[in-house]
């Protein structure tokens, strides 16, 4: 099989004839024929049914023409890649934080001249990992601990890529303003058991380990799982649910959340992952570096 059976099978499929389509491929009817029936020898299955009316997809063929449209987006892409007119994606993957925004703009405006697209993608851990594994994503931002680390380090290991400490941080409960627990100077486990736990949603399949929220629910507790990190502040904001996460946070969502450390909590270590089988891009260097300057210039609220 190769790409131009599957531009043969597309364009059959729109034309509704073998004659149509020779014609519009500029190829002869007869060469047509034999490269779809090489394919279908090949695939072991039927793809079109012939008849003095035309052609149509048989169930087979409707199957393999989605994967080859697919196929066929994805060469398209390449292709344009090249063209001397291109201009270039940035994209970085990362679990929930709001303060990348603002190093995310910087690094826009910086490189707006040559590149076109910039995807700040919000995500499962296991899809962020992925992401940086399968060079969709230049960068991939998550914090390992004691819980998670020895499974994360050794996934590192295998799947050549590199772990940068950005800085460590102790667990933070998040809480509306008027929460029951917002006057205390800080929050014991104990404490919390009464109150359900809003937490990121992940992969079913995932372990443990790639969980997203530094502490685990209690037995019994109510929990209210989202994927987003807006709807994750409302309903805190519309309760007395409780989240936790590093501490990391911008002024605006400072102003309707208060921070509480927890005590007896672990250190978490946010990091940049990097992809050792690619070289870092300019932008990505500077990316890098602004996240580091956000940190240090502490233009977010970090609660240690």
């Amino acid at each position: 099989m190769n790409i131009q059976q599957c531009r043969y099978v597309v364009t059959i499929a729109k034309a509704g004839s073998f004659s149509e389509a020779a014609k519009q491929l500029f190829v002869t009817q007869p060469s047509l024929s034999s490269a779809i029936k090489d394919l279908e020898i090949e695939l072991g299955v039927r793809i079109f049914l012939r008849s003095k009316s035309g052609v149509r997809l048989t169930e087979e063929g409707s199957d393999f023409l989605v994967y080859a449209n697919r196929i066929l987006d994805q060469v398209n892409l390449l292709e344009k890649r090249y063209r001397t007119n291109f201009k270039k994606d940035f994209t970085i993957t990362t679990q929930r934080y709001d303060f990348l925004s603002q190093p995310f703009l910087e690094v826009i405006e910086q490189f707006k001249d040559d590149y076109q697209n910039f995807h700040l993608v919000e995500t499962t851990t296991q899809k962020n990992l992925e992401s940086v594994r399968d060079f969709k994503s230049e960068l991939g931002i998550l914090y390992i601990d004691e819980g998670n680390r020895r499974v994360l380090e050794r996934y590192f290991q295998q799947e050549g890529l590199q772990f940068e400490p950005l800085g460590d941080f102790q667990t933070q409960i998040f809480l509306r303003q008027d929460h029951p627990l917002a006057t205390k100077n800080e929050i014991t486990r104990q404490d919390l058991w009464d109150y359900p736990q809003v937490r990121f949603s992940q992969e079913e399949q995932s372990a443990p380990d790639f969980n997203e929220d530094p502490i685990e629910a209690y037995e019994s507790q109510p929990v209210i799982y989202t994927n987003d990190r807006g709807t994750l502040m409302n309903l805190l904001c519309e309760s007395d649910a409780y989240a936790s996460g590093l501490g990391i946070v911008d002024g605006f969502i400072n102003q309707h959340i208060v921070l509480k450390p927890l005590v007896d909590a672990t250190t978490h270590t946010l990091g940049i992952v990097t992809n050792s089988k690619r070289a870092l891009t300019p932008i990505a260097k500077l990316f890098m570096e602004k996240v580091k300057v956000t940190l240090l210039r502490r233009e977010c609220v970090i609660i240690k």
